[in-house]
């Protein structure tokens, strides 16, 4: 992006999240698609008609399922529908329209301007749209683009079908099949990036589906630059700073420890650090002086530049909410599923090496290892242990639901390389098509999105935490 002297452009870090949160960048290229395909006489009134429906289509997925003549594709699009409410389109419907009962005099042209007409109606436009068995040959796949009907997907369902090698060759194939092949792989080539294979081996249906709907809800958008910001909850003992710390080495991201950021913040000197120290012991209970010490972490250089991955922090959903109106908000929320018991014997058997604080597990000692140097830390008795795995279930529920599909779940109980890897394919990935959280709604509804933030998050309460954490908490600043 450059300027009329052609000046290179940059865009201010800040801005960035705004950007990705509420997917503008996503709005325009919608916006300049339609007006490429329409290519309106007034086109600042028809950007004025289109804005609205274009916002709405952002999140939207348009499909073409392509499959071999021996699998069901039309049920797997009609289950789909079900749950997605997506318009289902069939040849069937195409030829109704056409006014014709073979599709052999449907011309590819033809074709497309009916598709056209048929997904310009208010429910294909509000829900999205399936197309089943309407693009058989890449010359209509082709038809379709240039008339502006273009997929977010095309799933490809292939049959675990294989012939028997003894057999004559293609004996038990349909008839239709080699060419039918052929004009797939053409397809295929047409829509190149939009193809996602899904293969059915010997699943039953509700299972297809299930990876479908999957599927559909990862969008490929064009996107501004953007950084990781990365948060990581589960409960203590679930792994969260030693995954934090791979995935920051592995993803050159910058590794934020709370619980480290807010004892730097205690002890400087400074008129806000002040004010943490006048909090005294509710001081780990104040989302307000929390989401502040967590702001001025990351809105340094290197958090900026590189990105982040936090741990320790939120407590619950209020310190979750206070979060979300920083100026660099996480895009992506890692929960990490771990047995309780699991997590109780691995902080039970934690000591640290009193010269080198390394942290090792007393029943996996090495013989170089002096067990009269290890030494159990204050925070992992079992009274400090059980009380705060307590108090992350009970926040657990709240957290999860105000989170809904922006929250990614890991099973922790795998070994460590497997949850490791199940991060990374988390991160990686473009993010699911999910409404962004808006800490001024309430469940219930009960205020509006220009509602108060202090009034909604006020109104939301959440459990009182238990003394041995808090006690806990006020012995380590």
């Amino acid at each position: 992006m450059s300027d009329g002297n052609r000046v290179k452009l940059t865009m201010p870090s800040w801005h960035i999240p705004y950007l990705e949160k509420h997917k503008i960048m996503a709005l325009f290229h919608e916006l300049t698609r339609e007006l490429v395909i329409q290519q309106p006489v007034d086109h600042l009134m028809f950007i004025k008609q289109l804005l609205y429906r274009a916002a709405k289509n952002i999140g939207l997925s348009r499909v073409i399922i392509l499959s071999s003549p021996n699998v069901n594709s039309l049920d797997v699009a009609r289950l789909i529908a079900t749950q997605t409410n997506h318009l289902v389109v069939t040849e069937e419907m195409v030829l109704a329209n056409l006014n014709l009962v073979s599709r052999e005099k449907v011309r590819p042209s033809s074709l497309a301007m009916c598709l056209l007409y048929m997904l310009h109606t208010a429910d294909a436009q509000n829900n999205g749209w399936i197309l089943v068995d309407c693009v058989k040959t890449a010359a209509e796949a082709k038809k379709l683009l240039q008339a502006g009907v273009i997929p977010t997907h095309v799933l490809y369902l292939i049959s675990p079908f294989s012939p028997n090698l003894r057999e004559p060759l293609y004996c038990n194939i349909h008839p239709s099949w080699p060419v039918h092949r052929r004009e797939t792989m053409n397809i295929k080539n047409v829509f190149k990036d939009k193809v996602v294979e899904i293969h059915l081996k010997q699943r039953l249906i509700h299972e297809v589906v299930a990876e479908c709907i999957t599927t559909l809800k990862n969008i490929k958008r064009l996107g501004c630059p953007k950084h990781l910001r990365v948060v990581i909850l589960g409960p203590r003992g679930s792994g969260r700073n030693t995954q934090a710390k791979l995935i920051a080495q592995k993803l050159n991201l910058v590794h934020i420890d709370f619980h480290f950021i807010l004892c730097q913040a205690w002890n400087a000197d400074g008129e806000f650090n002040d004010s943490l120290r006048k909090a005294e012991r509710d001081v780990c209970f104040r989302p307000d002086l929390l989401s502040e010490v967590l702001n001025r972490r990351i809105l340094d250089e290197d958090c900026l530049s590189r990105g982040w991955i936090l741990t320790g922090y939120p407590f619950n959903v209020a310190d979750f909410k206070y979060m979300d109106t920083l100026d660099t908000p996480p895009n992506r929320v890692i929960f990490l599923e771990c047995d309780l018991n699991v997590c109780k014997e691995r902080l039970l058997n934690r000591r640290y090496n009193m010269y080198t604080n390394s942290g090792v597990n007393i029943t996996k000692l090495t013989e170089n290892e002096n067990i009269h140097e290890l030494k159990s830390h204050p925070r992992d008795s079992a009274g400090v242990i059980e009380a705060e795995i307590t108090y992350y279930c009970e926040q657990y529920g709240a957290i999860r639901n105000y989170c809904g599909e922006t929250g990614h779940t890991i099973n922790a109980d795998q070994p460590e390389r497997w949850v490791f890897e199940s991060i990374l394919a988390v991160l990686v990935r473009e993010d699911l098509s999910a409404p962004p959280r808006n800490p001024c709604l309430q469940e219930e509804d009960k205020f509006s999105s220009s509602s108060n933030l202090s009034q909604a998050i006020d109104s939301s309460t959440s459990t009182p935490p238990p003394t041995q954490i808090l006690s806990n908490y006020v012995t380590k600043l």
